[in-house]
């Protein structure tokens, strides 16, 4: 069909007059969370040769000392 019967035919219905799209805000709230998330301080940082891991607890702590007991460690408040 024509583009402008397909116009006519679908003037009336009010569905897609409705119908609107939110995604550019979804995005911004879903950046905001991210860069919220990659500037927040972590509590502890474990450090040992060629690498860095960022923790929560001290039980993440004990597990990667297990693993590298020649790795350092230093706690933020």
């Amino acid at each position: 069909m024509h583009r402008l019967f397909i116009k006519k035919l679908y003037k009336n219905t009010t569905i897609m007059d409705k119908k609107r799209y939110r995604r550019k805000k979804k995005l911004n709230s879903a950046y905001k969370s991210i860069l919220a998330i990659k500037n927040k301080v972590p509590k502890i940082i474990f450090r040992a040769k060629n690498l860095v891991v960022t923790l929560k607890n001290k039980n993440q702590l004990e597990k990667w000392l297990s693993l590298y007991p020649e790795g350092t460690y230093t706690i933020n408040n």
